[in-house]
C-alpha cells in the first residue's frame, strides 16, 4: 500500500509542478499555447486519477487508522490542487476576454478602413491611390 501512496504523492507533485508552470506562462505570456496546456493537464489529471483509483481499489473497505490519516492528507492536497485549477481557469478566462476584445477592435478598425475607400472601387481595381503631378 505504501507504493500506492507514493504513486499518488508523485502524481500530485507532477501535477503541482505543471500547475505552477502553467500559471507562470499565463501571467507572463501574451499568447500562451492553450491547447498544449490543456493536453498536458488532461494527461496529468488522468495519471492522478488512475493512481487514486488504484489506491481505492486496493485498500477497499479495510481501512485502519493510518489509512484514514493518509486519506485525510490526500484529501487536503487534492483540495489545494483543485483551488489552483480554479485560479488557472480564471487566468484562462482573462486571456479569452482579452483576445475577444482585441478581435472586436480589429473588426472595428477594418470597418473604419473600408469606409475610406472610394465609392466605385471594384475588385479588379488597385487598392492603392496613385497621385501623379
Amino acid at each position: 500500500m505504501e507504493a500506492l501512496v507514493e504513486n499518488i504523492s508523485k502524481q500530485c507533485n507532477d501535477y503541482e509542478i505543471l500547475q505552477d508552470r502553467h500559471l507562470t506562462l499565463l501571467k507572463s505570456e501574451q499568447l500562451p499555447d492553450m491547447s498544449r496546456m490543456t493536453l498536458e493537464r488532461r494527461s496529468a489529471s488522468e495519471a492522478l486519477k488512475t493512481a487514486i483509483n488504484d489506491f481505492i481499489a486496493t485498500t477497499g473497505s479495510s481501512r485502519g487508522p493510518e489509512d484514514i490519516n493518509t486519506l485525510n492528507q490526500l484529501k487536503k492536497r487534492l483540495g489545494i490542487i483543485l483551488r489552483v485549477d480554479e485560479t488557472i481557469g480564471v487566468e484562462i478566462q482573462k486571456h479569452k476576454s482579452h483576445l475577444e476584445a482585441s478581435i472586436s477592435h480589429l473588426k472595428h478598425g477594418r470597418k473604419a478602413l473600408q469606409g475610406y475607400r472610394p465609392a466605385g472601387l471594384t475588385k479588379n481595381r488597385p487598392r492603392v491611390l496613385s497621385i501623379s503631378r
